[in-house]
């Protein structure tokens, strides 16, 4: 089982159920209105698909917000940005996470600007070449030139403590692999 560092926006993600209970709700309606009324069979159809709609799309979110963003396992930093299995990056090439600020996080804009987030910035080693970059949803987060920077409306809040935090984490981690090389060896 993974240890999670870095949860994803869970708030985020839970207001987007809002959809899917009132398409629930219209569906119901009219799945009852179609049983009271003996309506033709098209409106039953309907309403099932309605009904059925919702419940994937509630169990898609509530599978992405059960999600983290970043975890750690097996000598391997879990970077959750991809909607089936997360990237595996290899733990001794990740060099420390830092805080940024950034625009460009697909939000909608409040009074013509967009809004501004805290990121988290991954840094991947400058001899690992083969992890300079990758293509990802750049609504999630960007992969470039050596930098992972995961948008931070996407993320549980982040501040100075929590960057702190993910710090120390990934020292004791490169800390404990460190020491089982040696042992190892």
């Amino acid at each position: 089982m993974p240890e999670v560092w870095l949860r994803t926006n869970r708030r985020a993600l839970l207001l987007g159920l809002a959809l899917p209970v009132v398409i629930a709700l219209v569906g119901s309606g009219l799945l009852i209105a179609a049983w009271l009324l003996h309506w033709h069979w098209g409106v039953w159809a309907l309403a099932g698909a309605m009904i059925l709609g919702a419940l994937y799309l509630t169990g898609n979110i509530l599978w992405m917000a059960a999600q983290p963003r970043l975890a750690y396992e097996a000598d391997s930093l879990l970077v959750y940005i991809e909607p089936k299995e997360p990237i595996r990056v290899p733990l001794d090439i990740v060099e420390c996470f830092f805080l940024g600020q950034g625009g460009a996080s697909e939000l909608p804009k409040i009074d013509g600007m967009e809004p501004e987030t805290s990121n988290v910035i991954v840094r991947i080693a400058e001899r690992a070449k083969d992890w300079h970059h990758r293509d990802v949803k750049p609504a999630i987060a960007h992969w470039c030139e050596g930098y992972i920077t995961l948008q931070g409306a996407w993320c549980e809040p982040i501040n100075g403590e929590a960057l702190k935090e993910l710090n120390h984490r990934l020292a004791a981690a490169h800390r404990e692999q460190r020491a089982r090389q040696a042992a190892g060896a």
